[in-house]
């Protein structure tokens, strides 16, 4: 009788934590979708506005080139027209023209500055999450052992 109770008392038991652990794992696997979803969701913001970016850096840069191509055109057109026109010389135009190449030059410098911030941004994004993704697992895993040693305390 003593041996039946005892089977019967271990066999609840092992009704009871195969139910909780069912019902753990169905918890662990809502929890898993959800964050599964929530990177989803994330990761195609990301994509889209990486796909953005890309393009406006394409359009920057083709407009750079348009402009410093147009640029020097205009500037020997200017040149040659003010000259065989007799408004002005082509030593009194080269001022302007200096001018003129010294403002588009300040501008690609700041151009440039601004790619610079971008990148090094870009490369603090790299870095934060390589340290999450390095130290996630370690994390979970110190978080796993801290939960066993509750459970051992009961």
């Amino acid at each position: 009788m003593e041996m039946q109770k005892y089977v019967g008392k271990n066999l609840s038991s092992a009704i009871s934590n195969d139910h909780n652990n069912t019902a753990d794992n169905e918890n662990d696997d809502d929890a898993l979708h959800t964050f599964s979803k929530t990177c989803s969701m994330i990761y195609g913001k990301i994509n889209k506005k990486q796909f953005e970016y890309l393009q406006a850096i394409t359009n920057l840069q083709e407009d750079m080139l348009g402009s410093c191509n147009s640029l020097v055109k205009n500037q020997v057109d200017l040149i040659e027209e003010y000259s065989k026109s007799g408004i002005v010389t082509k030593e009194q135009i080269i001022p302007v023209i200096e001018t003129a190449n010294k403002i588009v030059e300040s501008y690609l410098n700041y151009l440039s500055f601004e790619y610079d911030l971008v990148l090094a941004r870009i490369r603090f994004h790299h870095k934060i999450l390589t340290l999450i993704n390095d130290s996630s697992p370690k994390l979970t895993q110190l978080y796993v052992e801290w939960l066993k040693s509750f459970k051992i305390q009961k």
